[in-house]
């Protein structure tokens, strides 16, 4: 077997030696989503009330917020493997596309109103 080989893909303008930020996505939850999350967080509600500073872990079927029919699953040519980075946190979103989405928007409105 030969050496495996993962590319993950940096933003752009920055270097490709390993040091270069990572381009992350944002996973946005959505019902008809191309894809299945196995653990996006979700707001803890107790008694109808979002309980602060508490989410929990499950599988969530949803969507990237810079190309909604985009899948995820890694592709593999050759010993090259290329996956795609992603995150239901927006502060974590390094994608340019993303950052500019309408879900990026709403989902840090919605993180402010439940962490402050």
């Amino acid at each position: 077997m030969g050496k495996r080989i993962i590319n993950v893909n940096v933003l752009p303008g920055e270097l490709l030696d390993g040091t270069g930020r990572v381009c992350i996505h944002l996973f946005v939850p959505d019902t008809s989503g191309p894809f299945v999350e196995p653990h996006a967080l979700h707001q803890v509600i107790k008694d109808g009330q979002p309980v602060k500073q508490r989410v929990e872990a499950k599988p969530t079927r949803g969507r990237l917020a810079c190309d909604p029919l985009r899948t995820v699953a890694p592709v593999t040519r050759g010993n090259v493997t290329t996956i795609t980075p992603r995150t239901d946190d927006p502060r974590a979103t390094t994608c340019i596309r993303c950052l500019q989405s309408q879900d990026y928007k709403v989902m840090m409105k919605q993180y402010e109103e439940v962490v402050v």
